[in-house]
Order: C-alpha cells, then sequence, then structure tokens
C-alpha cells in the first residue's frame, strides 16, 4: 500500500491516478476541503471523489494533526508527499503544513516501520535559504535523510505548468503585456509537472532510487526571452512584453512569484538529464510539446 499526501493537487493527484493505472494501492489522505474544490473547477487541482472513484482508498486526516497521520501511514509500506500550502491560506502556513506537518509525516511513517519515503523537494532548497520555502524543504530534507527512514529527495526544475502559466497565460488572459525582469536573458530549466510525477511513480520500485536525492530538470534551459518567442510561434503572432528593473513587482503576480522572478534574473540553472531520463524510463516534455496544450487550455 502506498500512501500519497498532497493526492488532491496537482502533483499528487498525477501521482496517485499514474500509481493506480499500474494497478497498485493507493490510499490518499485526504480533507473536507472547499479549497481544493474550487481549484479543482479551475483544473489546478482534484477532488477527492475523483481519485476514490478511481480506485483510491481515502483516510482523513491532517497534516497538522500528529494522530491523523498514524492513522494515514498504518499498514503502509511507501509513502510520497507532494504536499504544500502555497496555494491555501489561513491556517495552513508554510510553517504549519510544509515544516511541521512534513516533519511530524517523516516521525509517524519512521514509528510505523514504512519501508521507503519519498519527498517532493525543490531545485536549490537548503537549510538558511533567504526563501523560506526553500529554506523548509531544505530542512525536511535533511531531517528525512537522517530518520533512518529508505528516501528518495526529488529535487525538480521550476513548473513548465506553473511558471510559463504566470508569466505567461495569466497576462494573455487578462488581455494585457507579458511582464519580464531586466533582459530576460537568464537561462532557466524547465519541467513538465507530468514528468516529475512520473519520476515519483517510477522511483517507488527503482532500487536506483533508494537513499537518493534526484536533480530533475526538462531537456533545455530558456531564458523567459525565448520562452516568450515560443508562446508567440505558437500564437501566430507577437505579443507586448514589458521590460522593468530588477526588484521591479510584477504585475498580476503574487507577491512570492513576483520576488522569486526577480531573483531568476541573477543566476542560471541547467540540469543534464540524459543519464537520469533514461535511469527511470521517463521520456522528457519539451517546451515545443508543451506550449500547444497549455495555450489551448
Amino acid at each position: 500500500m502506498i500512501l500519497v499526501v498532497g493526492a488532491t493537487g496537482s502533483l499528487g493527484g498525477r501521482i496517485t491516478r499514474g500509481l493506480l493505472a499500474q494497478g497498485k494501492a493507493v490510499r490518499i489522505l485526504a480533507r473536507n476541503n472547499p479549497i481544493s474544490a474550487e481549484l479543482a473547477k479551475q483544473g489546478r487541482a482534484n477532488t477527492v471523489a475523483s481519485l476514490v472513484g478511481a480506485g483510491a482508498q481515502p483516510v482523513y486526516g491532517d497534516l497538522k494533526e500528529r494522530t491523523s497521520l498514524d492513522a494515514a501511514v498504518a499498514g503502509i509500506e511507501t509513502v510520497i508527499t507532494t504536499a504544500t500550502t502555497t496555494q491555501r491560506g489561513g491556517d495552513d502556513t508554510l510553517a504549519a503544513v510544509d515544516l511541521q506537518g512534513t516533519l511530524a509525516l517523516i516521525d509517524a511513517a519512521r514509528a510505523a516501520g514504512v519501508k521507503r519515503f519519498i519527498y517532493t523537494s525543490a531545485i536549490g532548497a537548503m537549510q538558511g535559504h533567504p526563501v523560506p520555502l526553500f529554506d523548509i524543504k531544505g530542512t525536511c530534507e535533511a531531517a528525512l535523510a537522517r530518520s533512518g527512514l529508505e528516501y528518495t529527495i526529488l529535487q525538480p526544475a521550476v513548473f513548465m505548468e506553473i511558471w510559463i502559466g504566470m508569466v505567461a497565460g495569466m497576462p494573455l488572459m487578462a488581455q494585457q503585456p507579458i511582464t519580464l525582469i531586466g533582459q530576460g536573458d537568464h537561462r532557466h530549466n524547465f519541467i513538465s509537472e507530468a514528468d516529475v510525477a512520473a519520476f515519483a511513480i517510477a522511483a517507488v520500485d527503482n532500487p536506483r532510487a533508494a537513499n537518493q536525492r534526484i536533480l530533475l530538470g526538462g531537456p533545455a534551459s530558456y531564458t523567459w526571452t525565448e520562452v516568450v518567442k515560443a508562446v508567440n510561434a505558437v500564437m501566430g503572432a507577437p505579443l507586448p512584453v514589458n521590460y522593468l528593473p530588477l526588484g521591479s513587482p510584477v504585475p498580476l503576480l503574487p507577491a512570492g512569484a513576483s520576488d522569486l522572478l526577480n531573483a531568476m534574473e541573477t543566476f542560471e540553472t541547467f540540469v543534464d538529464m540524459h543519464e537520469t531520463a533514461s535511469a527511470y524510463d521517463v521520456r522528457l516534455t519539451t517546451l515545443d510539446e508543451f506550449l500547444p496544450r497549455m495555450l489551448a487550455r
């Protein structure tokens, strides 16, 4: 039995459905949460009912309630967590969910004798990182590594679905210019969420994944200017673009995303995926394959 925590999220839902399609027994940590239901209407999440209908076994609980986690991990061989509170609010804070909730889940899994724990982190995450989410993920990585559990830590680059959706998709829907920072000329690796899900699923049975941190990226790195040119090619027309100085707030983006977009123009990321993609038998999604699907939606 595999427990997926964060299953109602977009990535967690992909993982859950992929495991079920392979005939795996899957339990999901579920909450009676209206936010997930609302996000599901926008195609950004999954309802508990849809996952149960696909064959998942629900157990109701919350990362903020340790006793519910003990019940969730009972009889579980592998835990996969993608849970994050980045799209939530109220009591679901980064400190309460992403940090303390994940640490409690690791401890509950260890106490229950879980065999493997698969944790979704992020490229560049480390303790002491100035971005709170990256600091928290680095802290959870370190706790998992010293827990005694067999672990796999996935460190994906930026998601095409999230970042291109925000930087290009949101202005398109609002009929406003796309905003880039600086010259938009720093290269970054982009990976499809579907590919991250495929790696998580492959890690369940692949012995190479034991006690590994796996850096995940897509086939290539691009500047934001190149991404916009690729969007133009699919749209068949040039889109208006505004370039703002480093440190500027970005229209339409939440403050945290605006800060990260600014930060992207201070460094670059390159990920060589040839060996990793082959080892886990994952065919990576190219930007040219992704954009028509995103723009059609």
